[in-house]
């Protein structure tokens, strides 16, 4: 039953809508350029190198596109890789914990369960580190340095980084000061992770392997360089008590039970919570998304808490799954019988129709029903993941092709090519976010060059993103307008294509 549980969560929002900005699509353009480029060491975004991250996470995902691409639209086949690495970190929470419960726990948390379904790199960071955090809890070099190395390459020092300082801080416990004949081990198993692709990078551009490695890791991380993420040393604090719900309510169960007389491997997950939070509360950037590896720890002394907790708390969070579970369940049942019925405020979306899906209405009364029969079952932590999944499942099943309706930008660039002149050559761009870039490329085959390039002087079309403003940005006589659109419900982006006039 949990295997059939957890199968369903990882396999729900895989398919069915086309990469949503911004991560997804980013993401997406880099797995997209390796296809059309075949170029797999140095990660390009629509024409351009992108070195924000490894290319490990893009380069799995082209694989999956290329084995499943004949039967799946390619960005649902790349989509594979997350489920892939998905199972590998449920697997390796669940064995880390020694209880299916940890991945029941980890599949309910309500930051997990988004981040996990969609073509993230993130994920394989997770894979990696609940690899390592098993390796380490059993003395198992081998398995720690191949994790370690997995980290590395889906998102650079980051995870080697926290993994090094866990290993560090976990000298001062008794227990696990035997831990450090595990270090050769592992450093012998992590040395080709750390080695051959920034070789093979430095080989083909050394200005290029400094961006990766000083401004893309180190920059980001002090504060230097300012790429994404907000600067607030308490962005996680303020995040966690809803991100890691239900994990942390039961997680401190099992520390404040077990604080005059902690078990080892109850000492391992907290040290390794407490580096992880201390350490990503130190960086410059701050995401909700950086924090998913904090949730393997968590989940895992949850895991420890579900036979044994207090009647009160067993109870508070049994009320929270059950009938927290059932009200949205209803909630999304109303909401779209009532769309269906023409009742739903269209002012938002306008265009879209919502309509009775062949597929989706009878997966939607099946995970109801499923999820019926699965509250027969009083475990707790079955009766979260079985509630989140019923969520999660409606979302992705009625309400998918309004949320892809609100997300795509496949019907707005659609419009775009109906009255793209047919002109050869290169197109320019100004303003041109990197989520826009991959999607133009994916969708209307547009490898836009910077206006401000040398490039751009002998490029016969002009594709510029403004912002909130309706107005036509300026363009010089120069150029002609061709066409201005906007997505569906969008209101802070705008777009123009112009063409040469002479």
């Amino acid at each position: 039953m949990t295997l059939l549980l957890l199968g369903a969560w990882t396999v729900l929002g895989l398919f069915g809508h086309d990469p949503w900005k911004p991560d997804e699509a980013y993401s997406f353009g880099l797995v997209y350029s390796i296809l059309e480029s075949g170029e797999w060491v140095v990660p390009t975004l629509a024409g351009q190198p992108f070195m924000e991250k490894p290319p490990l996470y893009y380069a799995t995902a082209a694989v999956f596109a290329k084995l499943f691409g004949w039967a799946l639209p390619l960005h649902d086949a790349a989509r594979l890789a997350s489920a892939f690495y998905v199972a590998l970190t449920l697997v390796f929470v669940a064995k880390l914990a020694r209880s299916a419960y940890a991945a029941l726990i980890l599949a309910a948390c309500i930051g997990y369960v988004h981040h996990a379904h969609l073509l993230l790199t993130d994920n394989a960071l997770m894979a990696g580190m609940a690899i390592s955090l098993y390796g380490l809890a059993r003395g198992n070099g081998w398995l720690l340095g191949t994790g370690a190395g997995i980290a590395f390459l889906s998102k650079g020092l980051l995870g080697p980084g926290l993994l090094g300082l866990i290993a560090l801080a976990l000298l001062a416990l008794p227990a696990w000061r035997g831990s450090v004949r595990s270090w050769g081990p592992a450093a012998l198993a992590f040395l080709p992770w750390l080695l051959v692709w920034p070789w093979l990078l430095y080989r083909k551009s050394p200005e290029l392997f400094h961006e990766w490695l000083w401004v893309q890791n180190l920059g980001r991380f002090s504060g230097e360089v300012a790429i994404g993420g907000v600067k607030d040393h308490l962005h996680y604090a303020k995040a966690l008590p809803w991100f890691a719900f239900p994990a942390w309510p039961l997680a401190a169960w099992t520390a404040w039970k077990q604080r005059r007389s902690m078990h080892p491997e109850t000492g391992l997950l907290l040290t390794a919570f407490l580096v992880m939070f201390v350490v990503l509360s130190a960086s410059s950037a701050a995401r909700q998304l950086y924090a998913l590896p904090m949730l393997l720890p968590l989940a895992a002394l949850a895991a420890a808490a579900i036979d044994d907790a207090p009647r009160r708390l067993a109870s508070i969070m049994d009320k929270l799954a059950v009938w927290g579970g059932a009200a949205a369940g209803l909630a999304l049942w109303g909401m779209w019988l009532a769309h269906l019925a023409g009742r739903f405020p269209k002012a938002d979306y306008p265009g879209f129709v919502q309509a009775v899906h062949p597929v989706y209405l009878p997966l939607a009364l099946l995970i109801t029903i499923a999820w019926a029969f699965l509250l027969k079952n009083r475990n707790l932590a079955m009766r979260w993941a079985a509630s989140v999944t019923l969520v999660w499942g409606l979302a992705s099943t009625l309400w998918m092709p309004w949320l892809d309706y609100s997300k795509t930008y496949s019907g707005m660039i659609a419009e775009m090519q109906r009255v793209r002149p047919k002109v050869e050559g290169c197109v320019a761009s100004r303003e041109l976010g990197e989520p826009q870039r991959a999607l133009f490329h994916y969708f209307a085959g547009i490898v836009s060059v910077p206006e401000t390039s040398p490039q751009a002087k002998d490029c016969r079309l002009l594709l510029v993103q403004a912002g909130r403003d309706p107005a036509v940005p300026p363009h010089g006589p120069q150029w002609k307008l061709v066409w201005g659109g906007i997505r569906p419900g969008e209101h802070s982006e705008h777009y123009w294509l112009f063409s040469r006039a002479n």
